[in-house]
């Protein structure tokens, strides 16, 4: 059940004993969770947050994934995944490509920038294609494609955070980071377009400091770990709202 209730007394038990409550009925959800998943072992289920209520490291024992928030709108999850993130693996979050204008908010943002989002988490798509422009509904299979290129990298790859919503909203990023250091995964998401600001400057993290990295698309161009950190990256090309890239660094 969704939780709308706080404070909720029971009248089996005595009145000191009333804060009880809440956490019995977790023991049970847990008991019923366990019960279900030892008889069907290879079931897959998918928890919600509710408001928090389901949201919880015991549940992530029975319930890989779980659903962050019925908030789907790109630029409100970079909020959502930045917080969700500081205590549950990215591959817990359940994250998904949904409608635009967002249900939620009316805000329309490219369909770029929503998949570039949800790959932070679980990838998938919440929406009718027979309802999307022909532009968008084109753009699936690439979108599916980029997905699965980095799907390991993004699973298994240390999560770092560069942006910040909470303290500027103008723009967000982070990375991700295979164990060995041998590449990285860049995301960027440009909130808020500037007059005549034709890049932005930011410092990677993750790297190994001695070695050599070129991006994907630019294999001539090679720059040490250590000047990727220290001396920042130029962001460019991006004009508008609500835009987004993504840069993939492989060490030479």
């Amino acid at each position: 059940m969704n939780r709308q209730l706080t404070e909720v007394a029971f009248n089996a038990l005595p009145r000191e004993r009333q804060r009880e409550l809440w956490h019995r009925y977790v023991l049970s959800v847990y008991d019923l969770m366990d019960r279900l998943t030892t008889e069907y072992p290879h079931i897959l289920l998918e928890n919600c947050s509710g408001g928090g209520a389901r949201f919880d490291p015991g549940m992530l024992y029975f319930s890989p994934q779980i659903w962050c928030s019925d908030d789907t709108d790109a630029i409100e999850r970079l909020k959502i995944q930045y917080g969700t993130s500081m205590c549950y693996p990215c591959s817990a979050m359940g994250a998904h490509v949904s409608y635009s204008p967002n249900h939620t908010v009316g805000r329309s943002t490219p369909f770029t920038t929503r998949g570039h989002v949800a790959m932070v988490g679980t990838f998938g798509y919440e929406l009718d294609v027979t309802k999307i422009s022909q532009q968008d509904r084109d753009a699936i299979p690439a979108q599916i494609e980029e997905f699965n290129k980095y799907n390991t990298l993004i699973r298994t790859g240390d999560h770092y955070r560069i942006g910040n919503m909470f303290e500027d909203n103008m723009w967000d990023a982070w990375m991700f980071v295979a164990k060995d250091k041998s590449e990285a995964l860049f995301a960027f998401v440009q909130v808020i377009g500037r007059p005549n600001e034709r890049s932005r400057t930011i410092k990677l993290k993750g790297l190994h400091p001695d070695a050599y990295y070129f991006e994907e698309t630019t294999p001539d161009k090679k720059l040490s770990g250590v000047a990727l950190m220290q001396c920042s990256i130029n962001i460019g090309g991006l004009w508008g709202d609500y835009q987004s890239k993504i840069l993939h660094f492989v060490k030479e």
